[in-house]
Parts: structure tokens; C-alpha cells; sequence
């Protein structure tokens, strides 16, 4: 088999398995209301560090399949962290409105008039309300001006390129390189956050198995998509960091996994 085209077919099983890997977690969240058993700061530093990638690629002007992953990552994250956000913007909703519901009991049974803690309550409900639609909305355009830029920027510096001489996109760039490393560190150091809070709990509940199973195996064929493209020195160093962070992140998985079982 044609190496390009392995390294094609590697790629885009990764894909595949990326595409599956947040829905797990996405579900078990939809189906507790809640996001509690994520670590918020796993997610930040997750997302920081596919936002460094996703530059590094695009500056790097690495495969496409690279390019269509690091996009993916990034919106992803973005609309988990979005669900966590808002369950538990709706969890204090959900306690105002129980707080209203008392309030309003309790004055019925000793006056006519509305209490002033059962006005406050209502201002309080309607005021976390409208935060939530409006917080809807700024995670909605966050991915969507995400998404376009990100595109129509890879296509400017991929696209565009293909006149240009070969040997450049081979050459290495100390921008998108630090980036890449940048996004290595942050994939790999974000998972300790996730670590410590399960084990501070001593449960895994509310974390989603398939979730890391799915991300053991996309990190594995995303590697093998640049083995198999190119074994060559130099092209091995300018994706190394590529590289490290996807199997760094394999060894906090398996830990993830251990905890889990």
C-alpha cells in the first residue's frame, strides 16, 4: 500500500474515533444533568492546549487530516466545557427557584403580600436566566468564528502553497514548532487535574469510560498516520511534538482506565 495513502487511510480512522470520543461524555452528562464528574481545569488546559495545536498546524502547514483533527478537537472541548457551564448554571436556577417556591410558600401562610426575599428570588431567577440564553449564545458564535477562521485561514496557507517550492513545507519553523510543543505540554499536564479529582473522590462517577478508550485509540492511529507517511529525519523532527503529545497522553489514559476499572 502506497504510503501517502496509508497514512490517509490512518488519519482519517483517527477521525473517526475523535468524532465518537466526546459523544460518550456528552451523553453521560445529558443523561445526569450535570457535568460535576469532569475537572474544569482538565478541560481549560485541554482546550489551551488544541488551541496551540490547531495554530501549530495551520502555520506548520501540516496533512490536512492533521488540520481537520485539530479543528475538531478545539470545537469539541469548547461545547463541552459549554454543557458543563450550563448544568451548572441550570443547578443554580434549579436552587433559586426552589428558594422562590419556599419563599412564596412561607408568606402565603403568614400574609397576602409577596415578601421581600421572594421578590429578590424572583429577580435573582430571571437575572440567571437570561445569563444562561446569553451564555448560549457567546459559545455558539465562539464556535462557529472558530470554525470559519480556522478554515479559511488553513486553506490561505495550504492551498495557496501548492505552487509554491516543495521543500518549504518541509522546512522547519520555530513558531508553529513552539506552538506544537506548547500543545504537547498542555495535553499531557491535563489530565493530572482529572487524575487528582478522581482519586480525591475515590470514584470515577460521572466520567465517561468510552471517552478515554476512544482517545487511547485516535491518539494511536493518529501517530501512525505520520509514521506512515514518512520515516525520515526531518520529517519525524517537525512533527515530534505532535507526536509527544499524542502518546503523553496515552499514559495518563491508561492511568484514567486503571482508575475507572
Amino acid at each position: 500500500m502506497d504510503h501517502t495513502l496509508a497514512s490517509s487511510v490512518a488519519g482519517y480512522l483517527s477521525i473517526l474515533c475523535w468524532l465518537i470520543v466526546f459523544t460518550p461524555q456528552l451523553l453521560e452528562n445529558y443523561k445526569r444533568k450535570s457535568g460535576d464528574g469532569l475537572s474544569m481545569t482538565f478541560l481549560v488546559i485541554w482546550l489551551a492546549g488544541d488551541v496551540f495545536n490547531l495554530l501549530g498546524v495551520i502555520m506548520q502547514d501540516l496533512l490536512v487530516t492533521m488540520f481537520v483533527l485539530a479543528l475538531y478537537y478545539t470545537v469539541a472541548d469548547m461545547a463541552l466545557i459549554w454543557q458543563v457551564i450550563y448544568y451548572q448554571r441550570r443547578h443554580k436556577e434549579e436552587e433559586i427557584l426552589a428558594n422562590e417556591t419556599s419563599g412564596l410558600i412561607g408568606s402565603s401562610s403568614s400574609s397576602s403580600l409577596p415578601s421581600y426575599s421572594t421578590v429578590t428570588y424572583t429577580k435573582s431567577n430571571k437575572k440567571e436566566t437570561k445569563k444562561t440564553k446569553l451564555l448560549n449564545w457567546i459559545s455558539a458564535c465562539a464556535i462557529v468564528l472558530v470554525t470559519v477562521i480556522s478554515c479559511y485561514t488553513y486553506y490561505n496557507a495550504h492551498w495557496n502553497r501548492s505552487g509554491d517550492d516543495d521543500d518549504s513545507n518541509d522546512r522547519m519553523n520555530w513558531l508553529p514548532q513552539t506552538m506544537g510543543w506548547t500543545s504537547a505540554v498542555l495535553y499531557v499536564g491535563s489530565r493530572i487535574p482529572q487524575i487528582l479529582k478522581n482519586w480525591k473522590n475515590k470514584s470515577t462517577e460521572g466520567l465517561s469510560f468510552g471517552m478515554f478508550i476512544c482517545a487511547v485509540l485516535g491518539n494511536v492511529l493518529f501517530t501512525s498516520s505520520i509514521f506512515l507517511k514518512s520515516t525520515e529525519i526531518s520529517y519525524i523532527l517537525m512533527n515530534l511534538s505532535w507526536i509527544v503529545g499524542s502518546t503523553g497522553t496515552l499514559i495518563f489514559d491508561f492511568i484514567v482506565s486503571i482508575l475507572y476499572m
